[in-house]
């Protein structure tokens, strides 16, 4: 039982902690810039009241710019789909959940294999109120696709210096029924050299417009073929794994090159869609 001078305590304890709360409230409400988790007295309130650390859920949806790259395959280049502070907050919690990247070798086969894959991966927990914004926009992109097809858990991945994926699909020809149907491609953090995400099998387009987005200088594209995305922060590429009729696209081959220096860190969000079968090809 607490005594009457406990109580008392704590009463003013957490009246002090409301008190702070709308204070850091009304700050960020004037001051744009004001971050509550920048001092240590921030710190502590973040503790006792979580929500005011976390990025604003009620705000206005984040403003994205669409651009269709290819029809066939169907890429489609979006700009600032991830926002800087969705972006800061999952480099956040990230941090201590990062682990080897491991390779798909079927349903049960996911080996750590440096000659394929060499980064850290952090899937990210489905409930966290970041993450839902995040899959709800990924999934009312793609428009209504039925209720078989779900967005897989969202994977961060940081490459280091010498970091890659080499070429692959993200569907699984293995597979007889259900599968990944798409795939986002989006950029948490770019800052370094090489790390683009290359097509090999893309024609470079005519329109130099492009070159904001893609590699086109010799130099840059560095003696591979296709197209490069450059990872460029917010950004992300989104493609469909399956032509109209099921079969996978070879079109959408495709590979994380490697890290000359520096880091990149990207976001997979990949749909799986259960009601796929693999189509009889006569």
């Amino acid at each position: 039982m607490f005594s009457m001078s406990g109580l008392s305590f704590l009463h003013t304890f957490y009246f002090s902690i409301a008190i702070a709360g709308a204070m850091f409230a009304l700050f960020g409400h004037l001051l744009p810039d004001f971050s509550i988790s920048s001092s240590a007295v921030g710190q502590t309130v973040c503790k006792q009241m979580a929500s005011l650390c976390t990025p604003n859920l009620n705000h206005d949806e984040q403003k994205y710019q669409v651009q269709i790259f290819s029809r066939d395959p169907l890429i489609v280049y979006i700009r600032n789909f991830v926002s800087s502070d969705e972006i800061a907050y999952l480099l956040d919690i990230s941090e201590d959940k990062y682990e080897p990247s491991r390779v798909y070798g079927g349903l049960d086969e996911r080996p750590i294999d440096q000659k394929t894959r060499v980064s850290e991966s952090a899937f990210m927990h489905r409930k966290d109120p970041v993450v839902r914004r995040i899959s709800k926009r990924a999934r009312e992109f793609q428009g209504w696709r039925g209720n078989a097809t779900l967005i897989e858990p969202l994977l961060v991945q940081r490459y280091n210096v010498d970091g890659f994926y080499s070429y692959h699909f993200d569907w699984d020809e293995s597979l007889a029924q259900g599968n990944r149907a798409t795939t986002f491609m989006a950029y948490l953090v770019g800052n370094c050299t090489g790390g683009g995400t290359n097509f090999p099998f893309l024609p470079q387009p005519r329109d130099t417009r492009w070159c904001d987005v893609i590699e086109c200088d010799e130099e840059g594209r560095d003696g591979y073929q296709g197209v490069i995305f450059k990872p460029i922060v917010g950004s992300a590429i989104y493609w469909e794994n399956f032509h109209p009729n099921g079969t996978g696209h070879k079109g959408v081959y495709h590979a994380g090159l490697p890290v000359r220096s520096g880091m990149k860190v990207g976001l997979n969000i990949w749909s799986w869609d259960s009601a796929w079968v693999r189509p009889e090809i006569v």
